[in-house]
């Protein structure tokens, strides 16, 4: 540019020295664009595009590119050429110079530089670890005086101008999905030279329309690859058909493949969802416009969050439970958790591994409420009812404790008490529900509701004929063996729904009208003062000014502390406060969390601010994507698409309005029991913990199961023994769980294990989570830009003391929690041993408390294919003391390996392995001795002793051969058998007993019922052994099998094939009628005398 101002302000050759010399002033008072100081204005834009400002964290100056150099510039002068966008292939592009920031390898001195984004010379990629700015050959960004270098050594701290200490990676590059032109989805490809100009972001360049495109290759000119680029908003406008009678708007990508989650990200991203069926006027609609293309497309159906069943991903009620039928039993185990839609098998929905590549359809409704729910479905109403039932909202509840019934029992049970069986519309109802059961004592762990499913019917109806809003189901629901009349129980712990069979006998919620009349001018927010909202005990408030967080905190305009947030329907009220407020994408709200880093705490946890009291605990997080994004800061509410999120910002500098919340005091209010795990309960036998935590954890690790596992089995392994995957709620956790693994594997090995960290949930899109539950009070991801936007699960790496994010399909060892006191449960295939074995550096050891002599204990060694316990290093002593002293009461001597011969005896341990290291008390060193000793060792000092043979002592076994906590099972399931199902020899079996044999089925009938549950009738090719004949013929299947198959009898289903006569015969024990089986005619003879 310089030298286009040079030439254009040439003079001729006979200008004098004054006139060059005024030319040459021109020349260098000219300055490019990218040197020019950007306004406020300009500089918010820029950071809304993902741009941002390099900063030197310790000398608080920012990265510029000066002609070919990088230097540091002031941060408070901000110019284009400080400007950077992390985009695709984890590349740094600087706006000024449109280049990208790399390393020229050839170069050994420095090979730091800007080049152009397309060069192949040179290795652009970067990465983070923390805050340092590496690229390849462990290169790191670093100073030297003013200049920008590169060093191996150096450990230089980089941050985001303007933020909380927010490394470079901390908002990693998202790949961008395209949508219709000639590119099949393909991501764009960021930056792209068109017409010989670099983009670095989606352009309307070339267009009349001004829709914002892409290419997807770098050079558009060569490939002419490209796509639109999706926009988000909620109108229809473009790439969308509008259907007038379902009021809303569908965008069917046919011609696309991506995986679920960057096909519901591509949605998200225009303001929708994938598609959610929520009518048979959808349904048919769908089914219509695919019918001429037989096409498998992704829909919104989902099974991934932890704990739930099968949910829409825009928060659309279930309902439609008929074309659920074709779904898996158990979509953890056949990783099979996302939704499609087959037009090729009758419409019916299917699931796949949420990794496969599909076309898909994006679903949107203008005017969607589903972003909050109407803020009258939170307000409070002062309801009176009789004794013995609860208020809420101008309705009285009531369990019915007292009589357990099944469905249609309660159903009139409730009738005959001027009620219904309760119906849930709500968030707000579902919490009143729990609320309610958490003050019932009975034995029962679930409850009928009014929600049940016709037999002729398609979909789930509530019996009161309310509409069905809100759907909850419990994991594996709504069932896919669905061929008779279904009703639905609710949990007791979370509310969730199950269809069952109508026949259980269970409890009954009853709700009715309250008799008092409601006047809402009278009933509303009662106790709370003009213009705040009350939600349970408190009331809330919105703010109408921007303050920093200082000022907030001090309450001149809350009246009140600073909101804080206990669970998840107190954070779904408040985003219908913000909602009803006017929140939009501009607006944030402060609220009482903070970091405790900035209160002069280095741990970096968040906890609610001081002020409150009581102080309440954390107990909840609800962080949107990349965050929490430091270890320091304050914690605002977001008022955009992503309402109610949290984002840390800078407490001193950020502005915001404030979420207020105050309590009310009244004695009347009833007080939900609080449920305490004990610190001094213990832990089920083989699980690690200490004192002062609450918690047991247990590895499971290579040597002691089948397989390593995907993030799925794994925690379908853990669920399956009562526990969860582990999670960390405080540091002291994680540094006991690194003890753990320290104390049975080599520091080098580098294991990697599967933790609950994970971002699948929908409901939250990029936000890692807990798949407990537990809340996230600290950085625990720092996003390294690699490949992120695929890796949603997290192994904790015992190397590096950190998570890493990975791919949810790939393999690893994995850790188990379970809170102290609780009972594991048992699966058929898991191995637990009363006096369990404990891991260390490829052997186990077995600790017996029990006293027996010297010989005794050695020969019970061996038989378990161990031996008396060799020890071969300090560290092993160590592991050994530690593990000795926490069994013994005091100061107490145990059997090792060792006995002492006569003199010229070679003196080996049990096992014949050398006595390479030895670590004997002073008074017991290895010298002089008639008699043969034995050595034990102290469980206080660790040091060994000579003891007499027949002295009697606790011992230690130790073996080489690692024991499995598994069995192997074919197929290979991790869990247990259907409800009602009865488990043997590594199959599930289903009695189908009508209620009198007047009911039974053909022969026919009775296989078309087992084929409905995806079984098959039994098949019978042996007895478990020759003595049980007898009871065969005592206990007669039908009095022998016998029966034509025009006979009516009951079905006995099988998953899996073949079964033993004798189990049969067992179940059948009292029963008056025989069962259809699947007869094979060779291999097996039992016949009735009269069939032989």
């Amino acid at each position: 540019m310089l030298l286009q101002i040079c030439r254009c302000s040439r003079v001729s050759a006979v200008a004098t020295v004054c006139a060059v010399l005024w030319l040459l002033k021109i020349c260098s008072c000219a300055t490019d664009q990218s040197d020019e100081a950007l306004d406020k204005k300009q500089l918010t834009e820029f950071y809304k595009k993902g741009l941002f400002l390099l900063e030197s964290e310790p000398l608080k100056r920012c990265i510029t590119v000066d002609r070919s150099n990088l230097v540091l510039g002031d941060c408070e002068r901000p110019t284009r050429s400080m400007l950077w966008k992390w985009v695709s292939q984890h590349r740094l592009f600087n706006l000024g110079t449109s280049t990208c920031l790399g390393l020229n390898l050839s170069n050994k001195t420095q090979p730091l530089g800007t080049f152009r984004c397309d060069t192949a010379l040179s290795v652009l990629w970067w990465r983070c670890s923390g805050k340092i700015l590496q690229g390849a050959s462990q290169w790191k960004v670093t100073v030297t005086g003013r200049l920008v270098v590169v060093k191996r050594n150096a450990h230089h701290l980089w941050k985001r101008y303007n933020t909380d200490r927010e490394g470079p990676c901390s908002r990693p590059y998202e790949d961008i999905h395209t949508l219709l032109g000639n590119a099949h989805g393909m991501p764009c490809a960021l930056p792209f030279k068109y017409n010989n100009k670099w983009y670095y972001e989606c352009t309307a360049e070339g267009r009349d329309d001004h829709l914002l495109w892409c290419a997807t290759s770098t050079h558009y000119d060569d490939t002419k690859k490209w796509g639109f680029c999706p926009v988000p908003g909620y109108s229809c406008d473009h790439f969308w058909e509008t259907n007038q009678k379902l009021q809303a708007c569908y965008q069917f990508n046919l011609y696309t493949i991506l995986t679920w989650s960057q096909a519901q990200s591509t949605c998200h991203a225009q303001g929708g969802n994938l598609l959610s069926i929520t009518s048979m006027a959808e349904q048919s609609y769908i089914r219509d416009r695919l019918a001429s293309i037989g096409a498998m497309v992704w829909i919104g159906l989902n099974h991934l969050k932890d704990g739930r069943g099968w949910q829409w991903s825009d928060g659309a009620p279930l309902s439609l439970v008929n074309f659920t039928t074709a779904l898996p039993a158990s979509p953890l185990q056949d990783n099979r958790q996302c939704g499609v839609y087959n037009s090729a098998y009758e419409g019916h929905w299917q699931s796949l591994s949420c990794e496969s590549a599909l076309p898909y359809i994006c679903k949107k409704t203008p005017n969607d409420t589903r972003r909050a729910e109407p803020l009258e479905n939170w307000q409070y109403i002062h309801t009176e009812c009789s004794s013995g039932w609860w208020p809420h909202k101008g309705f009285c509840y009531r369990l019915l404790s007292e009589t357990e019934g099944t469905w249609e029992e309660s159903s009139e049970a409730c009738n005959s008490r001027g009620a219904n069986l309760t119906s849930i519309r709500s968030l707000s109802e579902v919490e009143m529900l729990l609320d309610l059961l958490a003050n019932y004592s009975g034995d029962s762990t679930e409850v009928w509701i009014g929600l049940w499913k016709p037999g002729s019917s398609p979909t789930v109806e509530w019996s009161d004929g309310s509409p069905v809003t809100l759907t909850l189901w419990h994991q594996y629901h709504p069932p896919p063996n669905q061929t008779d009349i279904l009703c639905a129980k609710a949990d007791r712990k979370e509310g969730n729904w199950l269809l069952v069979s109508c026949d259980e006998r269970l409890p009954a919620l009853c709700r009715r009208k309250s008799q008092t009349p409601i006047n809402h001018s009278e009933n509303l927010d009662t106790g709370c003062p003009e213009g705040w909202e009350r939600h349970r005990h408190s009331c809330y408030t919105v703010t109408n000014q921007e303050q920093i967080n200082e000022d907030a905190r001090i309450g001149y305009y809350c009246h009140g502390h600073l909101l804080t947030v206990e669970d998840r329907f107190e954070q779904a009220f408040v985003n219908s406060l913000l909602s009803a407020s006017g929140a939009n994408s501009s607006l944030y709200y402060w609220i009482g969390l903070m970091s405790t880093d900035d209160d002069d705490d280095d741990d970096g946890t968040y906890i609610w601010d001081h002020n409150t009291d009581p102080p309440v605990p954390l107990t909840f997080t609800n962080w949107n994507k990349h965050q929490p994004v430091s270890g320091s800061g304050c914690v605002v509410m977001s008022g955009g698409p992503a309402l109610g999120r949290w984002e840390v910002k800078n407490c001193r500098t950020f502005k915001a309005l404030s979420l207020c919340k105050q309590s009310i005091h009244n004695d009347n209010d009833f007080q939900l029991p609080q449920h305490f795990n004990h610190p001094n309960a213990p832990c089920p036998p083989g699980w690690e913990s200490q004192a002062e935590l609450l918690l047991c954890f247990k590895v499971f690790h290579d040597e002691k199961v089948l397989m390593k596992r995907s993030w799925m089995e794994a925690d379908f392994f853990c669920q399956a023994l009562g526990a969860q995957l582990t999670s960390f709620t405080h540091y002291k956790e994680q540094m006991f769980v690194k003890q753990l693994l320290s104390t049975m594997f080599d520091g080098e090995e580098g294991r990697s294990f599967w933790v609950g960290l994970n971002k699948r949930d929908p409901e939250h899109p990029g936000a890692w989570e807990w798949s407990d539950n537990t809340p996230v009070v600290t950085t625990f991801i720092e996003d390294k830009a690699e490949d992120d936007d695929r890796r949603h699960c997290a192994v904790y790496s015992y190397l590096t003391d950190a998570f890493v994010p990975q791919l949810c399909d790939a393999k690893h060892e994995w850790i188990c929690k379970i809170a102290k006191g609780e009972k594991l449960k048992k699966p058929y295939w898991y191995i637990e041993h009363s006096e369990p074995w404990v891991f260390y550096h490829g052997a186990e050891y077995l600790l017996v408390q029990q006293p027996f002599d010297w010989d005794s204990v050695s020969l019970a060694c061996q038989m378990m294919g161990a031996y008396l316990l060799s020890i071969h290093s300090r560290d092993e002593l160590h592991f050994i003391k530690e593990h000795l002293r926490r069994l013994s009461l005091g100061p107490t001597d145990w059997w090792i390996g060792l006995s002492i011969g006569p003199p010229g005896e070679e003196v080996r341990w049990s096992d014949r392995t050398e006595v390479e290291f030895q670590n004997w008390a002073q008074a017991s060193a290895l010298g002089p001795r008639k008699d043969r000793m034995c050595a034990t060792m102290s469980s206080s000092s660790g040091k060994w002793l000579r003891s007499k043979c027949n002295e009697l002592h606790g011992y230690v076994c130790k073996r080489k051969t690692v024991s499995v906590l598994e069995t192997r099972r074919e197929p290979h399931y991790i869990g247990r058998c259907p409800e009602k199902w009865l488990y043997f020899g590594h199959k599930c079996l289903l009695l189908h007993l009508p209620s009198s044999p007047k009911e039974g089925k053909t022969w026919k009938d009775a296989e078309s019922i087992c084929s409905s549950f995806e079984s098959s009738l039994v098949t019978i090719d042996s007895e478990i052994e020759q003595g049980q004949k007898n009871q065969i013929n005592c206990h007669q299947i039908n009095s022998k099998w016998h029966l034509p198959a025009t006979s009516i009898i009951n079905a006995l289903c099988v998953s899996h094939a073949l079964i033993s006569a004798a189990f049969i015969t067992m179940l059948l024990q009292g029963s008056a009628v025989g069962v259809w089986i699947s007869l094979k005619w060779t291999g097996y003879r039992n016949w009735s005398p009269i069939e032989s």
